[in-house]
């Protein structure tokens, strides 16, 4: 007897639970794409603002985007990739290609635009 209690427990349990957590889920909104302005997905032109690296050679470069006048954050790390084989200068144009990690926006190649 006290089994079967349980069984339906659950199963009005379930009843409750998951229309509530569907309502929940449609609620919040749907994230978007922010960046829809830019070059690309995940890609940023501009010039440099600021660069601060250290000798781990991590740290953040500073973009101001040419398209949209925003100004971005990249954190840069050992697994960044530069072309060519060099840190950029303060006000040099750059192509940025990122991953957003967690809401941090992580640089996994930095191109120096030649020319500018």
């Amino acid at each position: 007897m006290d089994r079967i209690r349980w069984k339906w427990a659950i199963v009005i349990i379930i009843t409750i639970l998951f229309p509530m957590g569907i309502s929940m889920t449609s609620t919040f909104p749907t994230p978007t794409v922010a960046w829809a302005d830019e070059i690309g997905s995940n890609e940023v032109q501009g010039k440099v603002v600021t660069i601060q690296t250290n000798v781990f050679r991590k740290g953040t470069i500073v973009v101001k985007s040419d398209q949209t006048g925003k100004t971005y954050t990249f954190y840069v790390g050992r697994r960044t990739i530069y072309v060519p084989h060099r840190y950029p200068s303060v006000q040099e144009t750059v192509k940025v290609k990122y991953i957003d990690d967690r809401g941090f926006l992580k640089a996994t190649r930095v191109e120096i635009m030649q020319g500018t």
